[in-house]
C-alpha cells in the first residue's frame, strides 16, 4: 500500500509539472507564436518528465524489492540458524542419554551379571568338593551358564561401547578413532588406517563427538555402498581448524546420491557438520573410490592471564 501511495504522488508531480509547463508554453506562444517550435519543446518535455517518472518510480520500487529481499534474507538466516542449533541441542541430547544408557549398562547390568557369574562360582566349587559323582551333570550346568553369563558380559561391553566408547571420554578423539578403525576392520575385513598429526592436546567435546559420529558413518556407508578393500583416514587439527579427510578404494559415490533425499546417512552427517560450524563435503575421487572430508573451524583459545 505504501509503494502505491508513494508512485502515486510520483505521477501527481509528474502530472502538475506536465500541466504547469504546458500552460507558461502557451502563454509563450500567445505572445511569441511559433507553433513548431511549442510543439517540440511540449514534446521534449512530456519524454523527459517521463523519463525522469519511470526513473525514480523504478528506483523507489528497486530499493523496496532490495529492502523486503534483506528481509526476506535475514528470516531464511534467522530460521536456518534456529534450524542449526536445535540440530545441535537434539545431537546434544541424544549423545547424553547414549552416555547415561552406556554407563547403565556397563555398570549397573555388568555389575549383576559379575555378581551371578560369582554366585555359580561358588556354588560350582562347592559341588564339586562332594564326592557324589551323580552331581557331575549339575556341575556341567553350572559350568555351561557360567560360560553364558562370560558371552552375556561380553555382548554387555560391546553394546557399552557401541553406544559411547569409553576410550573417546577417556583417551581422546585420536585414540578412539584408530580404535573404531581396528575393530571396523575386524567386523567387514576392510583393511581401515587411521593417520594422526598436529593434534592439539584438548578439543571442545562436542566437536570430538560430532568427529567420531561422522567417522562412525562414513565406515558404515563404506561397507554397505563402496564394494572397498581399503580406507585411510587423515586426521589433522590445527590452532583454528580440524580437518579428517576418509578415502576408500572402492565404485566412488552417484553423484546423484549426495543431494538425494533418501540418502539419510549423508544427511545426518551434513547436519552433525553444521550443528558445530563446520561442513562436510562427499565427493568421487578422480583415481578411484570416494573422499568425505569434515572440516569445522576451531574456538580460538583463550590466553592464559598472567599471575
Amino acid at each position: 500500500m505504501l509503494e502505491l501511495s508513494i508512485v502515486a504522488v510520483y505521477l501527481i508531480l509528474a502530472s502538475v509539472w506536465i500541466a504547469g509547463s504546458d500552460m507558461m508554453l502557451i502563454r509563450y506562444a500567445i505572445d511569441q507564436p511559433q507553433p513548431g517550435l511549442i510543439h517540440a519543446v511540449r514534446a521534449v518535455n512530456f519524454f523527459v518528465t517521463a523519463a525522469v517518472l519511470i526513473y525514480f518510480v523504478m528506483r523507489h520500487l528497486y530499493g523496496g524489492w532490495r529492502l523486503a529481499e534483506q528481509h526476506r534474507t535475514a528470516e531464511i538466516n534467522h530460521a536456518h540458524e534456529k534450524s542449526r542449533n536445535l540440530s545441535s541441542r537434539v545431537q546434544t541430547l541424544r549423545e547424553e542419554d547414549r552416555i547415561w544408557v552406556a554407563r547403565e549398562i556397563h555398570d549397573e547390568l555388568g555389575q549383576l551379571l559379575t555378581s551371578i557369574k560369582m554366585q555359580l562360582r561358588l556354588i560350582e566349587n562347592r559341588l564339586n568338593d562332594r564326592d557324589d559323582r551323580t552331581l557331575n551333570p549339575v556341575i556341567d550346568k553350572l559350568v555351561e551358564a557360567s560360560e553364558l553369563v562370560d558371552t552375556t558380559i561380553a555382548s554387555v561391553q560391546r553394546i557399552s561401547a557401541g553406544l559411547r566408547p569409553s576410550t573417546l571420554d577417556n583417551l581422546g578423539l585420536a585414540t578412539a578413532l584408530v580404535e573404531e578403525a581396528e575393530q571396523f576392520s575386524h567386523r567387514t575385513g576392510i583393511n581401515c588406517a587411521v593417520r594422526v598429526s598436529h593434534l592439539p592436546e584438548t578439543l571442545p567435546p562436542e566437536i570430538t563427538t560430532t568427529a567420531f559420529r561422522i567417522f562412525q558413518e562414513a565406515l558404515t556407508n563404506v561397507a554397505r555402498h563402496a564394494e572397498a578393500r581399503r580406507i585411510d583416514a587423515h586426521f589433522t587439527a590445527t590452532r583454528n581448524l580440524l580437518k579428517l579427510v576418509i578415502h576408500d578404494d572402492g565404485k566412488g559415490i552417484d553423484p546423484a546420491a549426495i543431494d538425494d533425499p533418501r540418502s539419510l546417512g549423508l544427511i545426518g552427517m551434513t547436519e552433525r557438520a553444521e550443528s558445530i560450524g563446520g561442513f562436510v563435503v562427499f565427493s568421487r575421487n578422480p583415481e578411484k573410490g570416494t573422499d568425505v572430508i569434515l572440516t569445522v573451524p576451531l574456538p580460538m583459545a583463550k590466553p592464559t592471564p598472567l599471575p
